[in-house]
C-alpha cells in the first residue's frame, strides 16, 4: 500500500506540474470559462472518469504481465523513470510520465521475469495515436474553414457559439483524461496493491493533488503569452478537441479492437504537438516555432528509451539477488536526485537571474521607445499648430483681401460720382473761362487718381512679395541691417526676375533712377565689380 500511495503522488504530481499546461494551456487564449467554474469542473469529471477507466487499465495489467512481481524493485523502476524526467527537464525537454514509467517497466520486466513477452500491439498504439491526433485535427481545422467561408454570421453570434464549442472540448478534454491517464495509474496500481483499494486509494491521492495544485494555479484566466497566444479560436477548438478526441478513442478496448490494436495511456505533449501541426497543415500559418516540434520530437523518442535503458542497465548491474542491492542503489538514486535537485536549483536561479536582466533590458527599451515616442509627438504636434497657424493667416489675408475689395469698389463709386458731377457742370456750363477751370479740375483729379492708384497698387505688390519671401526679407534684414526700405524692395523686385523697365513702373521712378539706385545697392552689399547682382540676391 505504501508504494501504491508513492506511485500514485509521485504521478500525479509530475502530470499536474508539468504535463497539465500543455494539455489545458491550450484553452488559455479563449478564456471561456472562469477559474472556480473550471476548476471545479476538473475535480468532478477527473475523478468520475478515472474509476470508469477499466480498458485501459486492463490493457495496462496485461502489458506489465509480470509473474514475479515485486513491489520494491517495481518502485526503483519508478523511482528511475523520475530521474530520467528529471535530468531530461534539466535539459530543457519536457518529458512524459507514462513513457517514462512505461519504459521503465518494460525493462524491469525483461530482466526479472524470463516469462515476459513485450506486447506489440501496445507498441503499435503509441505509433497510431499522434497520426490519428495530426488526422483529426487537420479534419476539424478544414471542416471549420470550410464552413465559416460559406456561411454569413455576425462575429458576435460566431464568438457566441465558438465558446460553446470550446466549453465543449474542455469537458470532452477532461473526461477523456481521467478515462486514459487514470487507466494507467490503475493498472499499475493494481500490479503494486494487488488490488487492494486501488480505486479509492487512486481517488483520494489524485484529488488532493488536484486541490493542491489549483490553490496555486491562477493562470487559468489569463491571457497566454506562451506557445499558445498567438493561437485563434478555430486552432483551439481544433487542437482541443483532436487531443480529447484520440485519448477517448484509446482508452475502449471496443473501438481499438476494430484496428487491433490496444487502448494505451498516452503522452499528453506528444497528441499536442501532432494536433498542433495538423492544424498549421490546413490554415498554413505557424503556431509554434521549429525547435518546438524538435523538442518533443526528441522528448517522445528519449524518454522511453532512456528510462528503458537506464532501468535495464541498472537492475543489470544488481545481478541475480537485487534485493541485496537495493539499500546501496537506493543511496545512489537519492545521491543522484539530491544532486540534480541541486543542479536544477542553480539551473533555476540562473534563469532566474537571466530573466530579471532579460526584464531590465526590455524596460529600458521600453523607456526610450515612449520617450521616442512622446518627442515624435511633440513634433507632429508642433507641425499641426504651425499648420493650423499657417492656414488662419491665410484665412486672415483672404478676408483682408475681400474687405480691401469692398472698400475699393465702393471708393471708386464715389469717384467716379464726383467725376461726373465734373463733367454735368462742364457741359451745363458757357462760359469759357468756367469749362476751363472744369477741365483743368478734372485733369488734375485724374492725375492724382493715377498716382494714389499706383501707390496702392505698389504697396499691395510689396506686401503680397514680402509675405512669399519672408526667409529672404528676414536674412536680408540680418546680414545688411544698413539697407533702407526702398533698397529691401529693390532687392526682392531683382529677386523675382523684373527688369529696369518695370521697376521704375512699380516704384513710380525712372529707368535712370533705377540704375543708380542698383548702383548703391550694390556697394552696400559689397560687391565687387565682376559680381553679378542679380544671382548674388538668389543666393541669399
Amino acid at each position: 500500500m505504501l508504494c501504491l500511495i508513492l506511485f500514485l503522488s509521485v504521478a500525479a504530481l509530475w502530470f499536474f506540474t508539468n504535463e497539465y499546461n500543455t494539455l489545458f494551456g491550450v484553452y488559455r487564449p479563449a478564456c471561456s470559462m472562469r477559474i472556480m467554474s473550471f476548476n471545479f469542473l476538473l475535480f468532478i469529471g477527473l475523478l468520475t472518469a478515472l474509476n470508469f477507466s477499466n480498458d485501459v487499465r486492463n490493457s495496462t495489467t496485461d502489458a506489465l504481465d509480470i509473474n514475479n512481481f515485486d513491489n520494491n524493485l517495481a518502485m526503483l523502476a519508478l523511482l528511475l523513470a523520475l530521474i530520467v524526467l528529471m535530468i531530461l527537464k534539466f535539459l530543457g525537454i519536457k518529458g512524459s510520465a507514462t513513457y517514462a514509467i512505461l519504459g521503465s517497466l518494460m525493462a524491469y520486466g525483461l530482466i526479472t521475469d524470463e516469462a515476459y513477452h513485450l506486447k506489440w500491439s501496445f507498441i503499435a498504439s503509441y505509433l497510431a495515436a499522434p497520426v490519428m491526433a495530426f488526422t483529426i485535427s487537420a479534419g476539424i481545422r478544414y471542416l471549420l474553414k470550410t464552413v465559416f467561408s460559406k456561411v454569413r454570421i455576425h462575429l458576435i453570434t460566431m464568438s457566441y457559439y465558438m465558446r460553446m464549442v470550446i466549453i465543449l472540448c474542455i469537458v470532452l478534454t477532461i473526461i477523456s483524461l481521467g478515462l486514459n491517464w487514470g487507466g494507467m495509474l490503475l493498472g499499475i496500481g493494481y500490479k503494486l496493491a494487488e488490488g487492494k483499494a486501488v480505486a479509492i486509494c487512486a481517488s483520494f491521492i489524485v484529488a488532493g493533488i488536484i486541490l493542491i495544485t489549483r490553490i496555486f494555479d491562477r493562470t487559468y484566466e489569463h491571457q497566454s503569452t506562451g506557445m499558445y497566444a498567438d493561437f485563434s479560436i478555430y486552432a483551439i477548438a481544433s487542437v482541443g478537441f483532436s487531443v480529447a478526441a484520440t485519448l477517448m478513442i484509446f482508452s475502449f478496448g471496443s473501438i481499438t479492437a476494430l484496428a487491433r490494436i490496444s487502448p494505451v495511456p498516452l503522452s499528453v505533449p506528444t497528441l499536442v504537438t501532432c494536433a498542433i501541426a495538423g492544424t498549421e497543415i490546413i490554415q498554413k500559418t505557424r503556431l509554434i516555432s521549429n525547435s518546438d516540434y524538435i523538442k518533443e520530437g526528441i522528448a517522445s523518442i528519449a524518454t522511453p528509451g532512456l528510462s528503458f535503458i537506464f532501468t535495464f542497465i541498472v537492475l543489470d548491474i544488481m545481478g541475480e539477488n537485487p534485493a541485496d542491492g537495493i539499500r546501496d542503489l537506493t543511496s545512489i538514486a537519492a545521491s543522484l536526485v539530491i544532486l540534480a535537485a541541486i543542479s536544477f536549483a542553480g539551473y533555476v536561479r540562473r534563469q532566474q537571474m537571466l530573466k530579471k536582466a532579460t526584464e531590465r533590458l526590455v524596460y529600458t527599451q521600453q523607456q526610450q521607445i515612449y520617450e521616442n515616442s512622446r518627442a515624435l509627438n511633440d513634433m507632429e504636434l508642433k507641425v499641426v499648430i504651425s499648420e493650423n497657424q499657417a492656414l488662419h493667416n491665410a484665412v486672415e489675408m483672404k478676408r483682408q483681401e475681400v474687405m480691401n475689395i469692398a472698400l475699393s469698389i465702393v471708393e471708386q463709386k464715389e469717384y467716379l460720382q464726383s467725376l461726373n458731377e465734373i463733367v454735368k457742370k462742364l457741359s451745363s456750363s458757357k462760359d469759357e473761362e468756367e469749362k476751363n477751370g472744369y477741365i483743368s479740375q478734372l485733369s488734375s483729379s485724374l492725375r492724382q487718381r493715377i498716382s494714389y492708384n499706383s501707390e496702392i497698387d505698389s504697396q499691395y505688390f510689396y506686401a503680397q512679395a514680402e509675405s512669399l519671401h519672408e526667409d529672404f526679407n528676414a536674412k536680408l534684414s540680418e546680414n545688411f541691417p544698413d539697407l533702407t526700405l526702398q533698397e529691401k524692395r529693390l532687392a526682392t523686385l531683382l529677386r523675382l526676375g523684373f527688369s529696369s523697365k518695370y521697376i521704375a513702373s512699380l516704384m513710380n521712378i525712372t529707368p535712370k533712377s533705377v540704375e543708380i539706385s542698383r548702383y548703391r545697392l550694390r556697394q552696400k552689399l559689397g560687391l565687387s565689380k565682376g559680381d553679378n547682382l542679380v544671382n548674388y540676391i538668389k543666393s541669399i
